[in-house]
């Protein structure tokens, strides 16, 4: 499946949280742009619970661009039931994910998911992933930000514990080799 401009965005909780930490959550609805952007019940009863803990997750919870969806039809139901037996832990672990790519399964959307077991069962049965760092470089390809912008905000994200796939300083490199930042780099 291929991630269409009208296709939605179905956040899991680790981007989400991690943007209203650093500072940039509204950089999350600058990249929806036009788009749907839901926010799973699963997701959101898990951000819910942890609010008092962390209260920069409030900001998700009053985020206005995002639409609370619960899994309703046969369909998404049915793909909630293999997400989780696939997913979910003994404690009830990864719930937020099983609801995420079972919204996206169902709805042909792009499930915006960093947890690395979680891609790869979506991969298994063709469901969009966008990434952290997908999101960065969209936004720095659309040129909506500048490539050191995106760097700073990597940097941010990393100062709140976010695992990504390089160290601080690290995403120019990474994103360079990965070849995921259209040419000419100059010009950003």
């Amino acid at each position: 499946m291929s991630a269409e401009s009208d296709e939605p965005y179905i956040f899991d909780d680790g981007p989400l949280s991690h943007f209203a930490e650093a500072g940039w959550l509204g950089m999350l609805q600058l990249v929806v742009g036009e788009r749907h952007a839901w926010l799973p019940e699963t997701v959101r009863r898990e951000v819910g619970l942890a609010v008092d803990t962390y209260p920069h997750l409030r900001a998700v919870l009053e985020a206005t661009w995002l639409t609370h969806r619960s899994i309703l039809t046969d369909i998404e139901q049915t793909a909630f039931g293999h997400y989780t037996s696939r997913l979910l832990g003994p404690n009830g672990e990864n719930l937020g994910e099983c609801g995420v790519l079972a919204l996206a399964e169902a709805n042909n959307a792009v499930a915006v998911i960093d947890d690395g077991f979680a891609r790869t069962v979506a991969a298994e049965r063709g469901v969009a992933v966008k990434t952290t760092v997908a999101l960065l470089c969209d936004l720095v390809n659309g040129g909506h930000i500048s490539l050191d912008v995106a760097s700073t905000v990597a940097d941010n994200l990393l100062a709140t514990e976010y695992r990504l796939p390089f160290l601080p300083g690290g995403f120019k490199a990474f994103v360079l080799m990965e070849d995921l930042i259209m040419p000419p780099y100059d010009e950003y």
